[in-house]
């Protein structure tokens, strides 16, 4: 992996699904751009005014897990479905026309939330084979997304194929950069606490043996 893009629907997506991943693969040379499809809060608004633009602590939260490029794009928070699939997969082909990269990160279609499904789709559809030069897909699991998604029984349990091992450093710029978000980092025993999100790492890390892990479902891998 040489150019990885990152693709998610929220900012804080990205650092609690792979944030120490995308900490140790910076630190290994790996370009990184985070696209980022929503600025605001503006679902937990009943007025639009209302919303807290989060491009800050978007950046913020990069800038800690060394992710040099940073899109942050304006559509509105849990209605990206009024926007239609179409247009969203021809954003996302737009970044990655306009980066190259070689892998692409994004969340799981198993997510509660229906704007990762639709982003996890564009992702499958704007890489597609033939059409990029994208060899590897993985998507990730969001605490309180995925998981609900899959005790609400409607939509396909998160499977993981690939575990990656990530060490306590990269586990604390994971932590850091969920701060940078404020009050997106919850008190535990909320699964965004920072023991949720570290107890979860050391779950995954017990499944292979290692002290912390983060696990993908990787649909696409090409070796070349």
């Amino acid at each position: 992996m040489n150019k990885l893009l990152v693709v998610v629907a929220h900012g804080d997506d990205e650092t609690l699904g792979a944030g120490a991943t995308l900490a140790r693969l910076s630190d290994s040379g790996v370009a990184i751009r985070l696209c980022v499809l929503t600025n605001a809060d503006s679902s937990r608004h009943t007025s639009p005014q209302d919303a807290t633009d989060r491009t800050a602590a978007i950046e913020k939260a990069a800038g800690i897990l060394g992710i040099k490029e940073v899109s942050v794009q304006r559509f509105r928070d849990n209605r990206l479905d009024e926007l239609g699939q179409l247009q969203l997969n021809v954003t996302v082909e737009s970044e990655i026309r306009a980066f190259s990269p070689d892998a692409v990160f994004t969340s799981s279609s198993s997510d509660l939330n229906q704007d990762h499904r639709l982003v996890s789709a564009a992702v499958r559809v704007a890489a597609r084979p033939g059409r990029s030069a994208v060899d590897e897909i993985r998507c990730f699991e969001i605490r309180s997304a995925t998981d609900w998604g899959e005790a609400s029984g409607t939509h396909p349990a998160f499977r993981p194929n690939y575990w990656q091992s990530v060490s306590p450093r990269d586990m604390e710029r994971k932590l850091e950069a969920l701060r940078a978000y404020g009050r997106e980092l919850e008190e535990w025993p909320l699964p965004r606490s920072e023991r949720g999100v570290r107890a979860l790492a050391e779950y995954r890390g017990s499944q292979v043996a290692v002290e912390y892990a983060e696990a993908f479902e990787v649909p696409r891998f090409i070796g070349r």
